[in-house]
């Protein structure tokens, strides 16, 4: 169509729009155009050469762009010889506007992220996590406190802060990138085998360092949670109390079946409120006391005090090794032959058709 309906010749803007051919900016975007009409076509002339009506029109659209071009740098140069005065300039920005050579603008929108593979490391949990920008220009990640949290459903597993700013993490349009993330011991609760398959992983941003100013770098691809966080699902303390609760329930069985009746090893008793040292430990404290002796020691089990009746307390988590013998004897020689102190380490008879007495043998 090269001209309006009234007959008035028509102009397209650098977006398609149509326009009177005076028009020096477009009705419907604001871009600026340039006076040039399309030529008037004959009907019958059309239908015998399609083809360069087309080429004829690339023309006309390619000189209306030379034009707006031209116009778009008369009216940047004309704003950047003035400190007063701002010209909008097509797409919304402001004249001087510049995107940062190499950097990947932040969006809002925290990334989404997927946990690839999770190993027990002698760091801590160590998670092979991708990331991928939620934003269909990609995004910079550079919050020197960002939460990440790991669960499998509601059951928590681990959550940290992590630092983004050193090495901040730039996601692109369709791309993935990839992180692995360490929570170190008393950053995690449960276990590799206390879950199968892929857990989930929620990324909460914290305080964005700026995204103008954030060298973009591949940076360590290595990243060591530097604070214990809130879960995803409870508290911290409320998490640890759960999984104390699941270990025993697990342990119960091997117990009830190996220990009960035997002496063993006792190495800990613990529960939360309790002052060790000066300083009140929390239920996270006696889950993370577990898991250090767990991991150091053969054989481990954890038992509640209140399932037998050779405890005189009825609220303490008691880990023992769970290898039996058959005198007090051998179980303190076992804590003599791996250096334990008197107080650390005691033969304890566990039993639920006893009482206390008789049932706890000292060393000296």
């Amino acid at each position: 169509m090269s001209d309006g309906f009234d007959g008035t010749p028509m102009v397209v803007c650098p977006h398609g729009h149509l326009n009177a051919w005076h028009y020096k900016f477009c009705g419907q975007c604001g871009s600026p155009i340039g006076a040039v009409a399309f030529p008037d076509d004959d009907p019958v002339e059309v239908e015998r050469r399609p083809r360069r009506r087309g080429l004829l029109i690339g023309g006309a659209v390619a000189a209306v762009v030379v034009l707006a071009a031209a116009v778009a740098v008369t009216v940047l140069m004309a704003g950047s010889s003035s400190d007063d005065v701002a010209v909008p300039q097509p797409g919304g920005f402001g004249a001087g506007t510049v995107d940062p050579a190499g950097m990947v603008p932040a969006c809002t929108t925290p990334p989404l992220v997927q946990a690839e593979s999770v190993d027990m490391t002698g760091d801590g949990m160590t998670v092979d996590a991708a990331f991928m920008s939620r934003c269909a220009g990609g995004d910079t990640e550079a919050a020197p406190s960002a939460r990440i949290t790991v669960a499998d459903g509601e059951r928590d597993i681990a959550a940290g802060i992590f630092d983004f700013s050193a090495a901040p993490l730039s996601m692109k349009p369709g791309e993935t990138a990839r992180r692995t993330l360490v929570f170190p011991a008393g950053m995690y609760w449960r276990t590799t085998e206390m879950f199968s398959g892929a857990p989930q992983l929620v990324f909460h941003p914290g305080e964005q360092a700026d995204a103008t100013t954030a060298t973009v770098s591949s940076g360590s691809d290595r990243l060591v949670a530097h604070a214990v966080a809130e879960p995803e699902h409870g508290s911290i303390d409320g998490v640890a109390e759960a999984v104390l609760r699941e270990l025993r329930d697990a342990d119960y069985g091997y117990v009830s079946a190996s220990i009960a009746n035997r002496w063993v090893p006792q190495i800990s008793a613990k529960k939360a409120g309790l002052v060790v040292d000066g300083a009140t430990i929390t239920s996270a404290d006696v889950l993370r006391d577990h898991y250090d002796l767990r991991a150091k020691y053969s054989g481990v089990r954890l038992v509640s005090s209140a399932q037998w009746t050779t405890f005189d307390s009825d609220d303490f988590w008691v880990t023992v090794v769970g290898t039996p013998k058959l005198s007090p004897a051998e179980a303190n020689g076992w804590c003599d032959a791996n250096g334990l102190g008197v107080d650390d380490c005691f033969a304890k008879f566990v039993s639920t058709l006893f009482g206390v007495e008789g049932t706890t043998a000292y060393r000296k």
